[in-house]
């Protein structure tokens, strides 16, 4: 999240130059990696359709098998240069298939195909992208679980127990906390779409696994989500869960109910736990 949030002050609504755009999207699947600096895990990832799409528009050429294996680190450098060609002598001309996990990453379109790089954080983006200029892209919305709280204490609740939940909210009064990785802010329904952001979490990492109670989720504008502050009302359409749901690795392990008491609230489930180690 924390890296998100650096990578859209960098990028913004979108970044251009004179041969290509950049913008966070979200992306994901099978396509070819080419590593940057023989690391594994940064480089540039570009699905099968727009490779092919990408060789036909350099090359007018609309089948691979027509291209002698001699002229693919051209192709490569040739494809991928929009970015910047200092930056292009770095990446390995030799492509691995990878199936890139869904995610929001920064994407790049040029004419006719897109690309995405993978791994590279703010500070290094900022620096690629010195001499881009703004443009107003479409915004991406991402959806983000309404959590009626969280616990750390799977042991007891796979003991068919009930558990006092962490910064435990009512969900029958309207409130909740986006959640992702870790708690955002509370928020409270105002009616139709609208929600006020009532406290903002100040950023931490959790020091032990935690799981948390999923009751519905908002369709965010990423932006949104990016700079929430305290007294800001945000847009977003809601979806209810059938059932209070335990989340762990982003996986829901299990359904159950929540008790609201005076002293909290307190969540537990009659179902079998097989995912909570």
């Amino acid at each position: 999240m924390t890296d998100l949030i650096e990578m859209n002050k960098v990028i913004g609504a979108g970044l251009e130059n004179q041969y290509c755009r950049m913008s966070l999207q979200k992306v994901g699947g099978e396509g070819m990696f080419w590593s940057y600096r023989s690391d594994s895990k940064s480089g540039i990832w570009c699905s099968h359709s727009d490779w092919n799409h990408g060789v036909t528009e350099i090359t007018a050429i609309e089948s691979l098998s027509m291209i002698a294996d001699d002229l693919l680190p051209t192709l490569v450098a040739a494809m991928f240069s929009a970015v910047s060609i200092p930056f292009i002598k770095d990446i390995n001309t030799q492509s691995a298939e990878c199936c890139l996990l869904d995610g929001i990453y920064p994407v790049v379109q040029c004419q006719g195909y897109e690309f995405v790089l993978v791994g590279f954080n703010a500070t290094w983006l900022k620096r690629l992208t010195t001499n881009w200029t703004r443009f107003s892209g479409q915004s991406i919305k991402v959806d983000v679980p309404l959590v009626a709280g969280y616990t750390t204490d799977i042991e007891s609740i796979t003991q068919g127990n009930g558990v006092w939940l962490r910064e435990g909210l009512n969900p029958d009064e309207g409130k909740a906390i986006l959640w992702w990785d870790k708690p955002l802010a509370i928020v409270q329904f105002e009616g139709g779409e609208s929600w006020s952001v009532e406290h903002v979490f100040a950023p931490y990492s959790f020091s032990e696994a935690v799981s948390y109670i999923q009751i519905a989720s908002l369709e965010v504008n990423l932006p949104d989500l990016l700079q929430l502050m305290e007294g800001q009302t945000i847009e977003a359409p809601l979806t209810c869960e059938t059932a209070s749901k335990l989340v762990f690795n982003n996986q829901s392990i299990a359904a159950g109910e929540l008790l609201v008491s005076q002293d909290g609230v307190l969540f537990y489930t009659n179902d079998t736990i097989t995912r909570a180690a």
